[in-house]
């Protein structure tokens, strides 16, 4: 429930001129539902490292990144912009995810907060990634 109010928010603030409040941390996916053909746009948070290479985590419960699987080119709102990417999706091997997870946690412990992985002296347990990337998936965007 919380999601249904709080992603259209976020999707209008990313497609406005406040875009500035939300691009540090978030990207909108826009992609189409592969039965379907209906037009998705999904906020997510992202890291950059390096230029041009964001990386995404969503739960694997999620079944929306699925129609992401049978495609390798979308659109992304990125910092106020539309534009075209490239995508890879990672959903079998944990320990990629969870290097990308830790390093996005790193990052933001918001990301770390929803993934439920706690810190220690500032950073990511490691073991508490690794619990959580058994149940994630990882999206790779590449821009430019």
């Amino acid at each position: 429930m919380f999601w249904k109010f709080i992603n259209p928010v976020t999707i209008a603030i990313a497609n406005s001129p406040l875009h500035f409040v939300v691009s540090r941390n978030l990207i909108v996916l826009h992609f189409k539902g592969v039965k379907t053909g209906k037009t998705y746009a999904v906020p997510v948070s992202y890291l950059e490292e390096p230029k041009g290479q964001l990386s995404c985590v969503t739960d694997r419960a999620n079944i929306w990144w699925r129609n992401l699987r049978h495609t390798s080119h979308i659109k992304i709102m990125y910092k106020g912009r539309l534009i075209d990417a490239r995508i890879t999706v990672e959903h079998q091997n944990n320990q990629v995810i969870a290097d990308e997870l830790e390093a996005l946690c790193s990052h933001s412990r918001i990301d770390g907060f929803f993934a439920k992985v706690g810190y220690q002296d500032g950073k990511p347990i490691r073991k508490d990634v690794e619990t959580a990337a058994t149940g994630m998936t990882l999206i790779k965007v590449t821009i430019g």
